[in-house]
């Protein structure tokens, strides 16, 4: 490894790079325009060397950016439905089951709200254990000795995103719509999808594949090559929230994204 500037190659990386940035009210763009409008600011996600006062940087790469929602909703503990009925389940305040059919329940038991999720609220017992379809799901309407808090149809909830990636250079202070912010590419986070790799849409790099890999999602190439953003000195990234829909004042619920590479 190279230990200052001087004859470094630039294929090599010298050393790691790793930073992560939050991203909550950072929007970015309006309506039909990606573009970062006046007033705006999206957050800072990797610097290189925009000052240019560091002699050790010669540029880097990025090879990885990975977004990662901050709300997150686990899986329910129990799922009752035809293959599952009659399983004896335990639960304890706070655990929550998915009735995903009422069928399967007597007619005098049917789960109070329906189809749904119910949280167990504790009470008396403090533990629940039974045949899953002999147990009164209260719902909301009237808690009884065995309550439970209805979530509804979705207990999960979590909107579409799309989160758009700039370039900059040679500046620590970019001007919005002066064209100083350069689109790099869009992620979108589907409904209800937690995590997100941004490899599928980042630029080709000129450097082939050795051997093929897991090539699933990345699309078509002869030959196949990898993916990343180059980054010369005096760079930087930048990453904000598209002002659209529900993330018309941002994203509520934040979301971490993270950039991976090396300096060369």
């Amino acid at each position: 490894m190279s230990s200052s500037n001087t004859n470094k190659q630039p294929v090599f990386i010298d050393r790691p790079l790793f930073n992560s940035v939050r991203v909550t009210t950072n929007t970015v763009g309006s309506a039909e325009d990606l573009n970062v409008q006046g007033g705006q600011a999206p957050a800072l996600l990797v610097d290189m060397d925009a000052a240019e006062t560091d002699t050790n940087n010669s540029g880097g790469l990025i090879d990885s950016i990975l977004i990662t929602r901050n709300n997150f909703y686990p899986d329910p503990e129990y799922t009752i439905e035809s293959g599952t009925s009659g399983n004896v389940i335990s639960l304890t305040s706070g655990q929550t089951v998915y009735v995903k059919e009422t069928g399967v329940f007597a007619a005098s038991n049917v789960p109070e709200s329906g189809v749904g999720y119910y949280t167990y609220t504790g009470g008396t017992p403090a533990v629940l254990a039974g045949p899953n379809t002999s147990i009164s799901f209260s719902g909301l309407a009237s808690a009884t000795t065995s309550g439970f808090s209805y979530a509804g149809l979705n207990s999960r909830n979590t909107v579409q995103a799309t989160f758009v990636v700039y370039q900059t250079r040679g500046t620590t202070l970019p001007v919005p719509a002066s064209g100083d912010y350069k689109i790099v590419f869009t992620k979108t986070l589907g409904v209800d999808v937690d995590q997100a790799d941004c490899s599928d849409q980042m630029p080709v790099l000129a450097t082939p594949v050795p051997q093929a890999g897991n090539t699933t999602g990345l699309g078509e190439s002869a030959p196949l090559r990898n993916k990343g953003i180059f980054l010369q000195k005096g760079d930087r990234l930048y990453v904000g929230i598209y002002a659209n829909g529900a993330n018309v004042s941002g994203y509520t619920g934040g979301a971490h994204v993270t950039a991976q590479g090396g300096y060369f």
